[in-house]
């Protein structure tokens, strides 16, 4: 329930803490595509525009190599077409609304000389019997103009390039376009595209969910949910890398050489260097706003740093030497309090290291600062500001004692360092991330109460980097964000920093390699706020912009809680009438009763394949043998956030005989099919991100990813007792795992879910609440039993019950039921005695 409020509450909270910062618009490719490339769409309204309509939107103009075109051409009765055509250089502007071969309205070209490249500017056109006028940045033009002879019966609107046969063009000026409205002579608005959340090529209109299709879009809302690579460099081995939100700029230095990328120009400047930073593996070199310096350090006594100094363009030191990092991998932070850089955590000299270390611009020399509550030994953590006041520390590898010999433990937990008064206090800890097995790049983003990690495993080489959100005050949710982005881990040897710059509200995500002599720096982007696919689909049932989709979704999430609140109330105004009776479960009680489980929109998986329809059909015979395996393994792959499965991993399991055009056809006609078959449910939806495809389960219920959320609170030490046993499903956690499906990919599958079902009872008969309740032990026996005969555990944990419940005699018949189904097993004779059973301790075996 606490893990369903928080996720609500997550979503929420990021839902309208972004909503306003969402980047909208679609942006038109142009003269640098193919004419057939090229982005346009094509608007014929079925209203009444007989007197008169009324056109706004807001365009964004860009720089390309050619820059002509039509923005919009719109076309009366089949008769006259009324364009804007731009056409923006640097030598020169002009903005001209023509009629036929007639030049109408033009803009001075001074007064089009304000606008700058990639802002929005608010353009709107009104078309009238007797005069024509337009605005472009708040500046108005106007005439007369005798339109009387048309009939208006017909208007099309074309942006972007127009297919009407009397009025073809195909030029098109880069530029983007948002907020499209249409009015009448009223200026009543009929249509209205945000053009923000869209269903592939088609955006609904917010009055009258208009589907406006439009050819080559590319929605710009989408480079929230995608990284693009911007660069790539390859420069001498030991280069070092920073942020410097100061000069709107990343830093690469090296011995004679700093370059500088300017991320709102997207260009590189060279500045030649006397001296250079110190050459270490790992990312040594920061920048210094309050001195305006980059300042490269290390760790020997007497040479701490090497000094950039913008103004004389040199280093203070011209070290080449190649060092032995002693604290590779660590966290550093400028104290808005001293001017002190601070490092925290590393590795170096097979030891883990947890120290806080400080060094001033006029110190040579580390010191060794002093700080509450300590933090286990680290590296590979990650570190960032959330106030001036309070920095914090997130997860890493290590282990407490620090030595490498100790083996190494991925932490997922969460510090906050007062960096005032160096007090540290840990905010949580999540285990259950421990089956993700990640670590994270260097740096986090604080946004409020919610930060973001890049997150890799540290199992691999070549591997891949995510962008997660984590909620600061709370560990149960985290949510994943974006594409991945390849990257070769190479421990020491490599790097990931993820970074945020306000000016082009855009995540950094900057990867280091060492290879071959060099240093390889890629540097991705994301716009901010990070958002998911699906956070990007405009549903059709996209509703009037008088009632905005979130503000529906927050009243029914509202509802949804206030009724689960009653509801649990209403239940916990039941008390035990004793402790004796709260101590027993009640014979003629079952757990069934609270998992009753629906037959609408639904999936079942335990004891056998099974899909009800929305309408509480039994529509499981639709499913062929491929679809209901596609159904399966896509499921299986979505549970827990999973990405999904792969269109390389479908095709190994289903379609390996086939040619990769045969694959790519099998695969698209029964995706296809299984879509058509899930519009029969409600509340799941078919969900392609990238090359990956999975289930989003909004509403549909499904047996298999219910019993995994039950593992994962027992994982979690949800606590259980006899008071809240009933949420135990254990007829559920007693099914095998689709028994009459047979196929070899699903063989271990199944073997796992038996694997998993065998650990999460173990670990629930060792809670506190449940140990000694006979009765619950002895249901949880029974859900082992069924998923393995001839588990010793259960055996010793049922006898014992059934013992000490003064059922000697049924224990004894278990027991003997036990070795006949071990001896027919394993063809060996049990070697323990009953009393052997009653008096062993329960451990696992």
């Amino acid at each position: 329930m606490r893990k369903l409020l928080t996720y609500i509450v997550f979503v929420l909270y990021s839902s309208f803490a972004c909503l306003g910062a969402v980047s909208s618009g679609l942006f038109f490719h142009s003269h640098a595509k193919a004419k057939e490339d090229r982005t346009s769409f094509y608007i014929e309204p079925d209203v009444n525009l007989k007197r008169g309509f009324f056109v706004e939107f807001d365009l964004s103009l860009r720089l390309e190599k050619y820059n002509y075109g039509y923005v919009f051409r719109i076309v009366i009765d089949d008769k006259k077409s009324i364009d804007l055509i731009a056409n923006f250089s640097e030598k020169s502007r002009s903005l001209t609304l023509i009629e036929g071969e007639h030049l109408y309205l033009d803009f001075p070209n001074g007064l089009l000389g304000k606008y700058k490249w990639g802002e929005w500017a608010n353009v709107s056109l009104s078309v009238n019997r007797d005069s024509v006028s337009i605005t472009f940045d708040n500046i108005k033009i106007s005439e007369p103009y005798n339109l009387n002879s048309l009939a208006f019966d017909n208007i099309k609107l074309y942006f972007g390039g127009a297919t009407h046969p009397l009025f073809y063009s195909s030029d098109i000026p880069p530029m983007s376009i948002r907020n499209l409205k249409l009015s009448d002579y009223n200026h009543h608005v009929l249509y209205h595209w945000l053009f923000r959340e869209h269903c592939n090529d088609i955006c609904f209109d917010s009055i009258k969910k208009y589907p406006l299709q439009v050819s080559n879009p590319e929605w710009i809302i989408d480079q929230h949910t995608k990284w693009t690579k911007e660069l790539t460099l390859k420069l001498p081995a030991n280069s070092q890398a920073c942020n410097a939100e100061n000069h709107n700029s990343l830093y690469f230095a090296n011995n004679g050489i700093i370059l500088k990328y300017i991320l709102n120009e997207n260009k590189v400047d060279t500045i030649v260097t006397q001296g250079g930073p110190f050459l270490e593996e790992n990312n040594q070199l920061i920048y210094v706003p309050y001195f305006n310096e980059l300042w490269s350090y290390d760790f020997n006594d007497g040479k701490t740093k090497s000094i950039f100094n913008f103004a004389t363009k040199e280093w203070t030191e011209n070290d080449l030497e190649i060092k032995n990092p002693q604290y590779s991998q660590h966290n550093a932070f400028l104290s808005n309090y001293d001017s002190c850089l601070y490092i925290f955590g590393g590795y170096g000299d097979y030891t883990y290291k947890n120290k806080i270390l400080k060094t001033s611009r006029n110190n040579n020399f580390w010191q060794e600062v002093k700080y509450t509550d300590k933090i286990p030994p680290r590296y590979l953590g990650a570190m960032g500001y959330k106030s001036k006041d309070t920095l914090l520390i997130f997860g890493g590898c290590g282990n407490p004692k620090g030595k490498q010999e100790f083996g190494v433990t991925n932490y997922y937990d969460l510090y906050s360092l007062d960096v005032k008064n160096l007090t540290v206090k840990k905010l949580w800890e999540n285990k259950s991330l421990e089956k993700e097995g990640f670590v994270v790049g260097n740096n986090i983003v604080v946004d409020k109460d919610i930060f973001y990690a890049l997150c890799y495993p540290s199992s691999m080489s070549n591997t891949h980097i995510l962008l997660k959100a984590f909620f600061v005050n709370d560990s149960l949710i985290h949510r994943n964000y974006a594409d991945t982005i390849p990257y070769v881990f190479n421990d020491v040897h490599s790097s990931c920093n993820l970074y945020y710059n306000p000016t082009m509200s855009k995540l950094y995500a900057v990867t280091k390699n060492e290879d071959g002599g060099n240093s390889i720096f890629n540097i991705y982007s994301l716009r901010y706020p990070p958002l998911t696919i699906v956070d990007t689909q405009q549903p059709e049932e996209y509703k009037s912009e008088a009632i905005p989709l979130i503000v529906i979704t927050f009243a029914i999430l509202l509802l949804l809680i206030i009724f689960l609140y009653l509801y649990l109330l209403k239940r916990h105004l039941v008390k035990p009438k004793s402790a004796t009776e709260s101590n027993r479960i009640p014979e003629n009680i079952t757990n069934n009763e609270v998992f009753v489980q629906p037959k609408k929109s639904a999936i079942f998986f335990l004891n056998g394949f099974q899909v009800w329809d929305k309408e509480g059909n039994d529509i499981t015979k639709l499913f062929t043998p491929v679809l209901k395996q596609l159904l399966i393994i896509i499921t299986i792959y979505s549970r827990d956030n999973q990405k999904g499965i792969s269109n390389i991993t479908l095709r190994e399991t289903f379609w390996s005989d086939k040619s990769d055009e045969s694959a790519q056809n099998n695969r698209r006609v029964n995706i296809r099919k299984l879509k058509v078959l899930l519009e029969k449910l409600d509340g799941i939806d078919l969900v392609k991100e990238n090359i990956y495809w999975f289930l989003k389960f909004n509403g549909a219920y499904c047996d298999y990813l219910e019993i995994y959320k039950f593992i994962r609170k027992v994982e979690t030490n949800v606590h259980f007792d006899s008071s809240n046993c009933h949420e135990i499903p254990f007829q559920l956690l007693s099914y095998p795992l689709l028994p009459y499906v047979q196929c070899d990919w699903l063989d271990p599958i199944k073997a796992d879910y038996s694997n998993v079902i065998l650990d999460t009872s173990i670990l629930l008969s060792k809670q506190e609440g449940i140990k000694n309740n006979n009765d619950i032990l002895i249901q949880i026996a029974n859900v082992m039993f069924a998923h393995d005969k001839i588990d010793e555990y259960a055996l010793i944990m049922k006898c014992q019950a059934l013992h000490r419940n003064g059922r000697t005699s049924l224990a004894k018949n278990e027991y003997d039921s036990f070795c006949d189904e071990y001896k027919e097993v394993l063809n060996i004779e049990y070697n323990k005695s009953f009393n052997d059973i009653i008096n062993s301790p329960l451990k696992e075996t």
